[in-house]
């Protein structure tokens, strides 16, 4: 598995970082998890070669705002995009 950091700033983004986002992504295959889904993740993963239909789960580290507020988003755009599997979310 690899890290991707979607975003690093706690809080509040800034001009170069986004607010707390990192992708597991599976060593092989296309399979991936998302650790915290702050504001404007879904414009980083756009960034990427990712697909929220090889999104495995989504892991909340704990339910502050910049750790969450874009979760809303993603299930609509999953949802949108014709993602049909299931999805876990797990939050604490």
């Amino acid at each position: 598995m690899n890290l991707l950091f979607l975003g690093t700033s706690a809080g509040v983004p800034t001009k170069a970082r986004n607010v707390t986002g990192i992708a597991l992504r599976e060593s092989k295959g296309k399979g991936w998890y998302l650790v915290d889904c702050g504001e404007s993740t879904q414009h980083q993963v756009l960034h990427t070669k990712l697909s929220f239909h090889s999104l495995k789960a989504i892991l909340i580290t704990h339910v502050h705002g910049d750790y969450c507020y874009e979760l809303p988003g993603i299930l609509a755009s999953a949802g949108m995009g014709s993602r049909k599997a299931l999805l876990t979310i797990v939050a604490s």
